[in-house]
């Protein structure tokens, strides 16, 4: 086993942190609150990039966002193309006019062939225009499967190179937030989660306020972290 395979975790003394976002309960949201599924992915779109700009404020280098799994695509059409939308629109504008402030690589995990071409062509200008010089990183895992992430990484392995090098995301996660009650991950990132510190709200996503988050990196930033040593 090669260093890089025995030490995949984060580095517990690096201020560079690598946060996860599982923004669950958009349906149940619109439920209670009576509003087409479209509208409370829009709120959830806003409330994202506003929890992005404030976890970027504090350092944060890397934010790997969990938008939709393989098995999302299981639901009726009309649901699927309600979240589909609002992600495609929601790139191509929020997430791409924060990218840009921030200096940010803006990177699919997954399949993006429900995006619009239009998102797709604009997100690939983007970044080729960074060159490869950016301060931060926003994955953001559309229809995700990790089987498919760790099918890729093995077949790309050369040598006695270790196969997680070539996965999508490469840097561990350093913690992760979850919303809307459930005490699971659901398959987001399970290589790059395997040391993160998890943080269950039972709160619905659109529900949450900037103060939770705020909480949660101020409780991580006290902890000493140790990973089996």
């Amino acid at each position: 086993m090669n260093d890089f395979s025995s030490n995949f975790h984060p580095d517990k003394n690096s201020n560079s942190l690598h946060v996860g976002l599982i923004p669950d309960g958009g349906r149940r949201w619109a439920k209670n609150h009576n509003v087409s599924l479209s509208e409370s992915y829009a709120v959830s779109r806003d409330l994202i990039v506003e929890i992005a700009k404030y976890l970027f404020s504090e350092g944060i280098v890397e934010l790997s966002i969990y938008l939709s799994s393989v098995q999302n695509f299981r639901r009726t059409e009309s649901e699927i193309n309600s979240f589909t939308t609002v992600t495609s629109n929601g790139i191509s504008n929020e997430i791409l006019k924060l990218a840009k402030l921030e200096n940010t690589e803006v990177k699919v995990v997954g399949d993006d062939s429900s995006l619009s071409s239009k998102t797709i062509s604009l997100l690939a200008n983007h970044n080729k225009k960074l060159n490869n010089k950016y301060s931060r990183r926003i994955n953001l895992c559309i229809s995700y499967n990790p089987s498919e992430e760790i099918e890729y990484a093995i077949k790309q392995r050369e040598g006695d190179s270790s196969f997680v090098e070539y996965l999508w995301v490469k840097k561990p996660i350093d913690l992760i937030i979850r919303t809307g009650g459930a005490n699971l991950t659901s398959n987001f990132l399970p290589l790059q989660s395997g040391f993160a510190r998890l943080y269950f709200l039972d709160e619905l996503f659109n529900d949450i306020g900037l103060s939770s988050v705020a909480s949660i990196i101020e409780g991580f930033n006290k902890l000493n972290r140790k990973f089996g040593d």
